[in-house]
């Protein structure tokens, strides 16, 4: 999965548009020191969105805005590995 494009928007959110789906619209919301989807615009067009697909998403998206090492860090804590 790529990131194809993004756009911003208002109170800080940006919209992620995938290869993977076309024709869906991802948004995402700052929080802290990264950005987590908030909700995802799904067209049927597309495959369903599954968990996995929600965490690269984030992943990608992050590593694009300069954000990844923040996020990384974020899942070690969530998971209980590593420290933060």
């Amino acid at each position: 999965m790529n990131l194809v494009n993004i756009s911003y928007m208002k109170k800080g959110q940006i919209q992620g548009f995938f290869d993977k789906f076309p024709h869906s619209k991802v948004l995402f919301s700052p929080i802290r020191k990264y950005y987590f989807v908030s909700y995802v615009h799904w067209d049927e067009r597309d495959p369903v969105v599954l968990q996995e697909d929600l965490e690269e998403m984030e992943l990608l998206f992050n590593s694009y805005m300069g954000r990844e090492a923040f996020y990384r860090r974020r899942k070690r804590a969530d998971t209980g590995v590593g420290g933060a």
